[in-house]
């Protein structure tokens, strides 16, 4: 029936009750456990991650190792990479031959490569991101510093292992001269894990190499006094040496780099010249990036951009215009494109065939330990050899001592084989048949004579009978106890096997050490764009279509009331301003939108623009999404001031108090500040310190007053309680935030600090004492603000003055008039109020803001809608 169901499976063997013998029940967990992990530990050992010791990957060590063995050093011909792709492939890495040659490539590299170990000849990419030429045209071979990775690697200092099918051996490790790791750096992804040590300088490393080696208890401070941090093949600067030292501490940090640039001055104009960029970067994505900033009027100084590279160096040339600060324009490309690139450091590599993650101390620790082990070998092997050479050395001189018994021994003799016999038979004090002219040697129990001695003989060349060779010999024998004597104590004393290493890394250095190409720089040089801007007070506009601006508080006179004004922002038919607000340069901008999000702006990144300038689309500035509006921009000196509060009030008479340390850290997209239901948006937001008055006022004339403690501190998220109960064609149109305790006008005449002043849409306004409103709960309907009749128009801002306070009140049509308030008169609650601003036909307030005097030139103003 089996057979039937599915015919492509194979019938049970007969007898065995249906079950094949040959097939186990496998748990599929663990199998997949089990699968992943050697697949895993296959890809971290075999694949991605460096050995701490030789500081490479099986792949490029295998290349290494098949140039060594094809004899491509350094100072022989390149020969075609492809030749060499393929002695790798063949016998010790068969994987694809773009593995094999990407690996030969970035090894070629000396922008990738602190210190290159390939020396190629050909088109081997540039740091443009231009592909490599085939390896078919381009030729290799290694360079010096590469063959001190392999140096004595046949002197049985590490372990060879056969290769993939058993027809040659590779290393398991290189027996390494220099930190490789270290001075060039590594980068790979295993599973689960990454890799990502920077290159660093040959002289620095080695002199802590060589203070650890004199005192195996340095600590990382001791390290410290010779490495000063990561050096790059690219140059450039290190901005800041907080994330290297954490790095080498944990294992883990990061730090800034930085393009090498100066500004050269021009003809009328300046230019920032590029020399050197951060590790890793494209030089033509930069520029490409840099020309994509300046057309999307990012960044508006430049006037060109060009690329003057030539064989000689790197050369990048933005040109600014003539009204441009070079130093605002660099931080503006630090912070928009890769000429600031931070580097995060993970000191991750493989220590007895496991992943282990390390500081730097730990990593040039086990670099001394492998050359521990490799001069100890390579001590050991060289002493066997000394001693093989002595004892075929003895056995010369005394054939030379007994030179016509060995001839006639050599020439009794019937065969090599019997020749080998007798001579040691002769030597060992035995008897022989073939007679000899002297007596057979004294025999020495403790050197006997062996067969070795007997074939070197045999192979000895008639012209070395001669005297001088023989005064050779003994010269060399001389030479060879001598170096027997010092192997055996270099391997006898801990201390002279160090001081071998020293003298080692001591040529090293001298060899192939060179000067820092990477300049490390103090946090404390950093220059921010908010050093260069002035801390003045500015006055911010937006127009109803968005476009924000900032202007000088000089550029507005001050006019009487009744003025005709002047002209403000340039808008279009269909825009009007719609806010405007003052604060310091160095001031946040909190900006709150209709949706109940918030954004965060710094007052100087605001374009400066004339008075009838139009300004720049706030969408350029922040990511505001689809459908969102402004309605309400704060701005605060710091936003981790723990007593202080944002009050929002919504279209609907919803209120809700947030703490301000929870916008602290406003992302780019911006957050939730207020939960809103769909038919309702936000109004007005403005800062309290949790002891004010509330006062909300409606466009219909009502208004309300209650204590900001009637209303708890709510989360974000939160979407707040009732403030004012408000009618079905009413709507709120401002709040203002009232002190509790009362101030004294000027002289210690009446009481001004509490005034309201109410502004209509036909430009009317009036003053009103709140006191005047009676103090309610939340949730209340409210009293009369102001009548409001066809002449003087519903409502459309109200704002807390003082006597001394000046006001601005802006129209739909872009007209602006500056006056002081206690030009106002002041009224009761149920007045129509005074003439502000004569108004065309057509035209409406559309917003009314504040301005502060010199003495309160600190304050932050309040915002009017």
């Amino acid at each position: 029936m089996a057979d039937e169901q599915n015919p492509l499976l194979p019938l049970p063997p007969s007898g065995d009750g249906g079950n094949p013998q040959n097939i186990q029940p496998i748990n599929i967990e663990e199998e997949m456990k089990r699968s992943y992990l050697d697949y895993s530990m296959s890809v971290i050992i075999g694949r991605a991650l460096p050995d701490v010791r030789d500081g490479l990957k099986p792949v490029h060590r295998r290349i290494l190792y098949a140039m060594h063995d094809m004899g491509l050093l350094h100072n022989r011909k390149h020969v075609k990479c492809a030749k060499v792709v393929g002695e790798v492939l063949g016998k010790y890495h068969p994987h694809g031959d773009s593995a094999v040659y990407d690996a030969m490539v970035r090894m070629a590299q000396d922008f990738s490569l602190r210190y290159p170990l390939v020396d190629g000849q050909g088109n081997f990419g540039s740091v443009d991101g231009d592909p490599p030429a085939a390896y078919r045209y381009t030729e290799a071979r290694m360079t010096a510093i590469a063959e001190e990775l392999l140096a004595d690697i046949d002197k049985d200092t590490v372990d060879f292992v056969a290769n993939f099918d058993d027809t040659s051996a590779e290393p398991l490790l290189l027996p390494t001269k220099v930190p490789n790791l270290l001075i060039n750096g590594s980068n790979g992804i295993a599973v689960g894990m990454a890799t990502n040590i920077p290159p660093h300088n040959l002289t620095e490393i080695v002199d802590a190499c060589i203070t650890i080696v004199n005192n195996p208890k340095s600590t990382l401070d001791d390290v410290l006094k010779f490495v000063q941090g990561p050096d790059f093949p690219t140059g450039g600067f290190i901005h800041g040496k907080g994330g290297i030292k954490n790095a080498y501490q944990n294992g883990r940090g990061r730090f800034m780099m930085r393009a090498k640039v100066a500004v050269e001055h021009l003809p009328n104009k300046d230019a920032i010249v590029v020399t050197e960029i951060p590790y890793q970067v494209n030089k033509s994505t930069l520029i490409k990036k840099i020309a994509d900033l300046v057309n999307d009027k990012t960044i508006d100084e430049i006037s060109d951009v060009r690329d003057e590279s030539d064989r000689d160096g790197m050369r990048i040339v933005i040109e600014l215009k003539r009204s441009a600060q070079p130093e605002i324009v660099l931080n503006q490309l630090y912070k928009h494109t890769q000429m600031q690139e931070s580097f995060s450091m993970i000191f991750l590599a493989v220590v007895n065939n496991q992943p282990k993650e390390m500081g730097l101390v730990q990593a040039l620790n086990h670099f001394i330990d492998h050359r521990i082990d490799v001069v100890r070998r390579r001590t050991f092997y060289l002493l066997q050899k000394a001693k093989d050479r002595e004892h075929i050395l003895e056995g010369y001189l005394m054939a030379l001592d007994h030179l016509d018994n060995v001839i006639a021994i050599i020439r009794g003799s019937s065969n090599r084989a019997d020749a080998r016999e007798n001579l040691v038979a002769y030597f060992t004090g035995k008897k022989i048949t073939i007679n000899t002219t002297g007596k057979a040697p004294k025999v020495d129990p403790e050197k006997p004579f062996s067969t070795r001695q007997a074939d070197a003989i045999l192979e000895l060349q008639l012209h070395r009978l001669t005297r001088l060779s023989i005064d050779e010999i003994t010269s060399e024998l001389k030479d060879v106890r001598e170096r027997i004597a010092e192997y055996e104590s270099i391997l006898a004393s801990e201390k002279k096997l160090r001081s071998v290493i020293v003298k080692e890394l001591e040529q090293i250095r001298k060899d192939y050490g060179d000067e820092r190409r990477t300049i490390i720089q103090d946090e404390a040089a950093e220059l921010s764009l908010e050093d260069l801007i002035a801390d003045e007070q500015v006055a911010v506009t937006v127009s109803h279509s968005g476009y924000l601006k900032r202007t000088p508080i000089s550029t507005y006179r001050q006019q009487r009331r009744g003025g005709t004004g002047r002209k403000g922002m340039s808008t279009r038919d269909e825009d009007f301003v719609e806010m405007m607000f003052v604060a310091s340069t160095h001031a946040y901008l909190l900006i709150f939108t209709n949706t109940g999000r918030v954004y965060w702006l710094k007052v100087y990144e605001v374009p400066e623009i004339a008075a009838a300038g139009k300004g720049k689309h706030i969408g350029n500035l922040v990511a505001l999404q689809p459908g969102e509006s402004v309605r309400a921009i704060l701005p605060v000196k710091s936003l981790e001031e723990e007593s202080r509060y944002v009050f929002f009030t919504t279209r609907k008479g919803t209120v809700k108090k947030t703490a301000l340390v929870d916008f602290s850290n406003v992302m780019a997209r911006g957050i939730i500040a207020i939960g809103i239901d769909k038919d309702d948006e936000l109004v007005a937001a403005q800062l309290t310190d949790s002891n004010q008055i509330v006062f909300l006022a409606s466009h219909e004339g009502l208004a309300i007053r209650f204590d900001e403690a009637d209303v708890r501190i709510m989360g974000r998220p939160a979407y707040g309680v009732r403030g004012m109960d408000i009618g079905a064609k009413d709507y709120i149109v401002g709040m203002a935030i009232t002190p509790k305790e009362r101030k004294k006008g000027k002289n210690g005449g009446a009481d001004t600090a509490n005034l309201i002043l109410s502004v209509t849409e036909n430009g009317y306004g009036k003053r009103t004492d709140v006191d005047e409103y009676r103090l309610q709960t939340r949730g209340g309907k409210g009293v009369i603000n102001v009548k409001t009749t066809e002449r003087n128009g519903k409502v459309v801002a109200i704002m807390l003055v003082t006597e001394d306070a000046e006001a601005m009140v802006i129209s739909q049509y872009g007209k602006i008039i500056r006056t002081s308030t206690d030009s106002i008169r002041e009224a009761g609650r149920s007045t129509q109020g005074v003439r502000l601003l004569h108004l065309e036909p057509g035209d409406k307030v559309a917003a009314a803001v504040v301005i502060p005097d010199d003495e309160k030139a600190e304050a932050e103003p309040t915002l009017l809608q």
